[in-house]
């Protein structure tokens, strides 16, 4: 900014001092780093000390003056004696709208620059300084009235001195403050209103600073961060999934576990059976990832140990900017309209376009159809359907749905809805078989341009999508957010149901599965009786114990059946929120229960003969019984409908042969 528009700003804002101090440091004594609550002058008294403002350095001795604004962080290191004034203001800005200076882009944060200088006349500064902080230490209002007049002539000499050396205000890197910011506070709920709100500046300017600097959202970073802290601490501690969730700044582990796997490729807690002592946690999401800060061993821009000297393009380093970004934001955005106007102009006719529109009809249910839905064009028809983060509106009957939960897609399969499009990982289902066929492979579901060629009129997605990512999917289609991990499997077929219009069918299918197990419940309580029932399966670095949350079977042998778990199990993975619990094959007596249901992982390059083959495994009482039984490693983690009804077909041979 030129001086002259920063003494124009300094004519109309309002000031009001916030504090003013008369410190002093001691040879050698250093002022941990310190973050400004509002915008500062630094006047040195006496002495000489190494002061840091952000990333600018400064040799400050007598007379020396230093501007920072508010959020900067402020390092202080004596050389010798130090004595300095340090006055806190915040100002704000009285421009009339039609003004042409509200048109700078400056205005964004218009008292923020840095400067520093020795003024040529130093005296009057000093003066004028040992007036105001006499009447401000005097608590008196006409004293501090007379206080804030006083800061006014102290800029304005202080103004004047800088026209006269011809000292230009300098652009404050708000980037690295905002980053810093968030690498210390991640544990705090941070948004963008509370941060743009901190750093004086709107929300859009925010968001776009990012996007520009960092080709980046800003609670993308945040995440970022807060998942490389679980990291640690799973790997160097013992605190619990719960205990690392809320340390990172996360409402529970459930929360945290979407997002850690998304960028880790791994739940918390195999995670943490792999990187705990043994070896260093890889510094960059490892699996899946779809954002990186930058590559691996350079020495561009870091949110690691405060290191903020990052080498911007400007500067000749690497430019910060999404791995395999599959389109054009713009472009996605602008197709995204031409098919809104597109189906708002066809809306009438486009149902009788789809092929392989069912004719079930659709159930009553909680989500309230519009008024404005025409039984004639039932394709238009729309209805509320309450999800975990508030109301939405859906179609009454979506006929191109995007499923990008992974391992709900059964329970569409289930109602007989068969899905445009799917996520890569809900394709492997050796349950599905047959099932899949003309459903597109989505990969990882980050292309949203794949997505958008569909012109789905649904998607649907459980609930640890992040904010940004749900914004852009639903300027494509009405999203639905399902809460993770929340109710039993009979419960989500009926949220699906409800969103669908298949209540019926949902309802039929949970009446047929109930007397199902009425039917065999009493046959293998006979043969089981209060014998305790584990789920294990070895994988690279040990074991997995699961519990009635992580599928394997478990909703069936615990919830539907009742059977007894291994007190271990019990407490940790039945009555505790966790859904797997990592072991080593020491502690395998301890989890084993007088029958096993178990199989290999699948999804690394362990060797299940490690456990199968030792003398601990072999000596359980459940081997030696021929109580152990294998089931499928690919379809063990889905529990859908169509899953369990294959697991309870294997649970029923297993205990109880062809008796059913």
């Amino acid at each position: 900014m030129k001086l002259d528009d920063h003494i124009m700003l300094w004519n109309h804002a309002s000031v009001k001092v916030m504090d003013f101090r008369h410190a002093q440091l001691e040879a050698g004594e250093r002022l941990s780093p310190y973050r400004l609550p509002s915008n500062a002058f630094l006047y040195v008294l006496d002495g000489s000390a190494h002061v840091q403002l952000d990333q600018s350095q400064h040799h400050m001795k007598r007379f020396h003056v230093l501007h920072g604004g508010r959020s900067a962080y402020l390092t202080i290191e004596a050389e010798e004696p130090f004595t300095y004034y340090l006055v806190l203001y915040k100002p704000v800005l009285m421009l009339a709208p039609s003004h042409k200076l509200m048109q700078h882009h400056d205005l964004n944060r218009p008292f923020q620059y840095v400067y520093g200088f020795v003024p040529l006349y130093p005296l009057p500064l000093l003066e004028t300084l040992g007036k105001m902080h006499s009447a401000w230490m005097t608590p008196d209002p006409l004293h501090l009235f007379h206080a804030r007049t006083l800061f006014y002539q102290f800029v304005h000499e202080l103004l004047w001195q800088m026209q006269r050396q011809g000292i230009e205000p300098a652009r404050p890197d708000l980037l690295a403050q905002m980053l810093r910011y968030m690498q210390e506070s991640y544990r705090d709920p941070i948004t963008l209103e509370t941060m743009s709100a901190l750093f004086d500046c709107s929300v859009s300017y925010l968001t776009k600073l990012f996007k520009k600097q960092m080709n980046e959202s800003p609670i993308r970073l945040l995440t970022q961060i807060r998942v490389r802290k679980a990291a640690d601490l799973l790997a160097q501690t013992e605190t619990s999934l719960q205990e690392t969730a809320e340390l990172v700044g996360y409402p529970d582990a459930h929360t945290l576990g979407r997002s850690f796997k998304k960028y880790y490729g791994l739940p918390l807690s195999e995670f943490r059976a792999k990187y705990q002592q043994n070896g260093p946690i890889p510094k960059s999401p490892a699996f899946r990832t779809k954002f990186a800060i930058v590559p691996p061993y350079t020495q561009c821009y870091s949110v690691n140990d405060y290191e903020y000297h990052y080498h911007s393009t400007r500067s000749g380093g690497f430019s910060v900017s999404k791995i395999n970004k599959p389109y054009s934001m713009a472009a996605a955005l602008l197709l995204c309209m031409t098919l809104l106007l597109s189906a708002c102009s066809g809306a009438t006719n486009a149902g009788a376009n789809q092929p392989g529109t069912s004719s079930s009809p659709a159930a009553q249910s909680s989500s309230q159809p519009s008024a404005e839905a025409s039984p004639a064009s039932s394709s238009a028809a729309t209805k509320t359907y309450t999800d975990s983060k508030g109301t939405v509106t859906i179609p009454a009957n979506p006929e191109r749905i995007v499923d990008l939960t992974g391992s709900a897609i059964g329970n569409l399969l289930k109602l007989d809805l068969k899905p445009v499009a799917a996520l890569g990982e809900a394709l492997v289902n050796p349950y599905h078989e047959g099932k899949l066929d003309g459903i597109v492979d989505l990969g990882d579901g980050t292309n949203l341009e794949a997505i958008l060629h569909l012109d789905p009129d649904l998607i649907i997605v459980f609930d640890f999508l992040e904010e940004s990512e749900y914004e852009k999917l639903e300027q494509i289609a009405p999203v639905v957010r399902l809460k993770y991990g929340a109710g039993t499997p009979a419960e989500l077929l009926t949220e699906f149901g409800k969103i669908t219009g298949r209540e019926q069918v949902a309802q039929a299918w949970i009446e047929e599965w109930n007397a199902k197990i009425a039917e065999v419940k009493p046959k293998i309580t006979e043969v089981v009786g209060d014998k305790t029932v584990s789920i294990l399966q070895p994988y690279a670095k040990g074991i997995y114990a699961w519990g009635n949350k992580g599928g394997r079977g478990g909703e069936i042998l615990y919830g539907d059946l009742g059977l007894k778990a291994p007190a271990i199990i019990q407490k940790a993975l039945i009555d505790g929120a966790e859904f797997g619990s990592s072991l080593s094959l020491e502690q395998l007596p301890e989890y084993a229960g007088d029958y096993i249901f178990t199989s290999n992982w699948g999804w690394d390059d362990g060797d299940p003969d490690v456990v199968y083959g030792s003398s601990l495994w072999k000596g359980l009482p459940a081997v030696k019984q021929n109580q152990v039984f294998f089931i499928n490693a690919e379809g063990s983690y889905f529990n859908d409908p169509i899953s369990l009804e294959a697991q309870l077909q294997f649970i029923i041979e297993s205990f109880i042969g062809d008796k059913a």
